[in-house]
């Protein structure tokens, strides 16, 4: 089957849905130092992609030197049901900084189609609920007849959709997507303006095999917000087969990252991440740490560490059916 028809037929209507949203309003997603574990926290098509069933916990606190500096929670899973080309997933994340804080409870569905000998297309949407919260009462509020700071908690419930494109090759995979491409969040309209931004992103990666037991895996990832500066992230994963994976990420002039995951059992690993911003914040807030633990389950054999290695093992066994 000649794949590049469905490839170009699929970019043009995501590309041109994402032109059309490029005007809705949201606050910044958190980007995680280690989403190379778990893709489908920047794109849904990602949903499934493991070829089986994985459960991802994470802690993330930033800035850790600093008073109501930014935490994240997030607990997730994603995998194939009964047809091999229906991935699902979702995943709950709370997020806080200051008096401001969000819980999120969003569902991922994919389709995986074949579009050649060994490349797979893939089709993703997301859909949740958030709740943000403001705690003004912990404020000191300069002017006490200000409209915004009237009352003591600022509470909305917001409906978020986004959707995602990835095509995969046992050696390369790329992907586009916009998480949050539409969101309804007019409960917060004329009280905080311009909250909840479009995020899109791109990604890339290639998977160099140079010895039965070591991959490199370099990737870069970009994010486009309105009105907020571009992300670009550069990154490189040496993963030792069935041991540890270790690896370095550069945020263009904004932070480097150093990336360690381990292979404790033939289910369970646990990551850990240290990010360190390359500004002067650095001098006064610490650095930004990460915990992960990840589960593997209903394995057929043995999984590489990295979600790379997963991408191709579900490549692979996707194309066996």
């Amino acid at each position: 089957m000649n794949a590049f028809p469905h490839l170009q037929a699929a970019c043009l209507a995501l590309v041109a849905s994402l032109h059309c949203a490029a005007q809705v309003h949201a606050q910044q997603d958190v980007l995680t130092g280690q989403y190379l574990f778990n893709m489908t926290l920047v794109n849904p098509a990602a949903a499934g992609s493991a070829g089986h069933w994985q459960t991802i916990a994470m802690r993330r606190i930033q800035w850790a030197a600093f008073e109501g500096a930014p935490n994240t929670s997030i607990l997730s899973g994603h995998g194939l049901v009964n047809d091999p080309s229906l991935g699902l997933g979702a995943s709950v994340a709370v997020d806080a900084i200051g008096i401001n804080s969000t819980f999120e409870f969003a569902s991922k569905g994919a389709y995986h189609m074949s579009v050649g000998s060994d490349t797979q297309l893939s089709f993703g949407l997301r859909g949740g609920l958030m709740q943000h919260r403001s705690q003004l009462a912990l404020t000191d509020v300069i002017d006490p007849a200000d409209p915004l700071y009237q009352g003591t908690q600022l509470s909305a419930w917001i409906p978020r959709f986004g959707c995602g494109l990835m095509v995969r090759h046992p050696t390369w995979d790329a992907g586009i997507s916009a998480p949050t491409l539409f969101v309804v969040d007019n409960a917060l309209h004329g009280t905080i303006t311009s909250f909840y931004r479009n995020h899109m992103y791109a990604h890339a990666g290639y998977h160099a095999s140079l010895t039965p037991w070591l991959t490199l895996h370099p990737s870069v990832l970009f994010r486009s917000t309105p009105d907020v500066p571009s992300i670009l992230d550069v990154n490189l994963l040496a993963e030792f087969t069935g041991v540890a994976s270790l690896g370095l990420g550069w945020r263009v002039a904004n932070s480097l990252t150093a990336i360690t995951q381990f292979q404790i059992t033939e289910e369970l690993r646990i990551g850990y991440a240290a990010e360190f911003a390359a500004t002067d914040i650095q001098r006064v807030a610490g650095g930004t740490h990460e915990l992960v633990l990840l589960w593997d389950f209903g394995k057929t054999r043995a999984s590489n560490p990295s979600n790379f290695g997963a991408i191709r093992a579900g490549v692979s066994g996707i194309q066996r059916h």
